[in-house]
């Protein structure tokens, strides 16, 4: 007799926490040192800095994305940020809209890793 796929059935659905979003008004720094989410709204181009992820951060996750419709700027330290393009990067820049998205994850102490990115630019 042929054997029959097994059915597996799940008691209860997953439950997720909220993301607790920090909305950052003006120019400013990320903090390294507690994954993130951040929401840029200055009502001009921002100027953020985001520092090396430094050894006791590996496996940290920020995210950030433009809340208002100017091209934010954040700039790493060093050539900090590889994206699978040639070389390290220091300069990120959103789209002047709403929404576009970057989520960075600290592969080392002195590397981020683009993990998702919609809109920005990353020279």
């Amino acid at each position: 007799m042929p054997q029959l796929p097994r059915t597996v059935r799940y008691p209860q659905r997953a439950q997720y926490a909220p993301v607790e979003i920090t909305t950052i008004t003006g120019d400013g720094a990320i903090p390294v040192d507690t994954d993130g989410y951040y929401l840029l709204t200055k009502g001009s181009a921002a100027a953020i800095t985001l520092a090396l992820p430094g050894a006791a951060n590996i496996g940290r996750r920020i995210t950030v994305t433009g809340g208002s419709d100017f091209a934010h700027v954040v700039t790493a330290a060093s050539t900090g940020v590889v994206d699978g393009t040639t070389g390290g990067h220091g300069t990120l820049t959103s789209a002047a809209y709403q929404g576009s998205t970057l989520t960075l994850l600290a592969i080392s102490a002195t590397k981020w890793n683009v993990e998702h990115n919609t809109l920005w630019v990353i020279t």
